[in-house]
């Protein structure tokens, strides 16, 4: 991001489930999806990035205000994210999109930001 990070390394990463991040073992999960399909798809090039919830028209909603955008998909995060002194980044300016990876790999990231959530409201 062009801005200065202002959440803490857990924080961010949580965030980042939104719209750019995965885990390691999704990562190595994906590359293994890719060496089984490799004999039927030859090459390819994919974005492999855990499930976002947002949609094209959340785009400029995203960049003016992403903690409401969020709050839309995930009621519950503001309290969640006050229990932990989490925050949100203030705005996001790019959403990747692993539906490529979906369709051809038929991969999907089992790590998502409903899950960070959901571990937040055990612990």
């Amino acid at each position: 991001m062009a801005h200065a990070i202002e959440q803490s390394d857990a924080n961010t990463k949580a965030n980042e489930l939104l719209f750019r991040r995965l885990t390691v073992e999704d990562a190595a999960d994906a590359h293994i999806a890719a060496l089984e399909k490799a004999p039927q798809l030859g090459f390819d090039i994919f974005i492999i990035s855990a499930p976002t919830p947002f949609q094209p028209d959340d785009c400029a909603a995203l960049i003016a205000d992403a903690p409401s955008v969020v709050a839309r998909y995930f009621p519950d995060y503001p309290a969640l994210y006050t229990k932990k002194g989490w925050t949100m980044f203030s705005s996001i300016d790019r959403v990747y999109d692993a539906s490529r990876a979906r369709d051809r790999l038929g991969f999907v990231c089992k790590t998502s930001f409903a899950d960070v959530l959901a571990s937040i409201e055990v612990a």
